[in-house]
């Protein structure tokens, strides 16, 4: 069986990046998926590409920096799917401009975006998720304003920032209704708001690949993390360097988890064993879940 067989899924900023590829691998993994953005090429191209796996998947073109956006998105969802279990809030937009700089307007059309669409999504999703039992809602958040904080991006920072304390708020919310809330922060990982960032200034140390993040959401989304992963927020950068470590001392090697763990105690710095101690569960889903 399919880790997300007859699941059904809307995963915001679908049409390219982190959205596009985590809804490829929630489709290849068995579950139905809505993906939204405002491009209708993109959208299309990425319903295309769904369609391989054989599931249902609907395209909704949408401008979520309005609550009518969002109203409208979720009413377009219900339309084709009777239930909503999986629910990733990923849309997003950035900028690279200091407070002065930085027009009011495209400042609060950044947070209704990053941060309202998100609230909004989950005060429409949620009741139904609450009546059927269950579900499952994945929030991006960012490195940017809960790790590091940097100048020329307040405005996304802050938003960002937001939208951790919404994941870490809400699981405590609704944690014994039976709906898990997690948040991820990716690191490098090469879409188009990463180019844009390039042009406006902006340095990356690396490129990492939308689809190497896209199992950090599927171990979300699925069983493997329904015991222990409840308000968590996973550093998609520091995971990488603790695989990178791990997969450069063990090769191909097959290793119980625990055993990992003991291991890397000297090779990893304290932090970083921290994370490898703590969430054994998802470092043995990637290292052997094969993309």
């Amino acid at each position: 069986m399919k880790l997300l067989e007859w699941k059904k899924a809307l995963v915001t900023g679908g049409g390219r990046g982190i959205g596009k590829a985590t809804a490829l691998e929630f489709a290849k993994n068995g579950a139905d998926i809505a993906v939204a953005s405002r491009s209708e090429s993109e959208l299309n191209q990425t319903l295309k590409e769904i369609k391989n796996y054989g599931v249902k998947c609907i395209a909704i073109s949408v401008d979520l920096s309005s609550i009518e956006g969002v109203k409208e998105c979720v009413n377009k969802y219900f339309e084709t799917f009777e239930r909503c279990d999986i629910l990733v809030n990923n849309a997003g937009m950035t900028h690279f401009a200091t407070v002065v700089e930085y027009p009011l307007e495209k400042a609060i059309k950044l947070f209704n975006v990053n941060f309202i669409s998100y609230y909004a999504m989950i005060k429409l999703i949620l009741p139904g998720m609450i009546e059927q039992g269950g579900g499952n809602i994945i929030l991006t958040s960012s490195p940017q304003g809960t790790v590091y904080f940097s100048s020329h991006k307040v405005a996304y920072s802050a938003s960002k920032a937001a939208v951790m304390a919404l994941g870490k708020c809400l699981q405590n919310e609704v944690g014994r209704q039976n709906i898990r809330v997690n948040v991820i922060l990716p690191g490098a990982i090469h879409t188009q708001m990463m180019e844009d960032l390039k042009e406006w200034g902006q340095q990356f140390p690396e490129k990492v690949p939308p689809e190497e993040i896209a199992p950090l959401y599927l171990f979300f989304a699925g069983e493997s993390s329904k015991r222990k992963y409840k308000g968590k927020v996973i550093n998609q950068q520091m995971l990488n360097e603790i695989m990178s470590y791990i997969r450069a001392e063990f090769g191909t090697k097959e290793y119980e988890i625990k055993e990992i763990v003991n291991l890397m105690k000297d090779t990893l710095n304290k932090e970083q064993h921290t994370m490898l101690r703590k969430n054994q569960e998802l470092f043995d889903f990637m290292l052997k879940y094969k993309i």
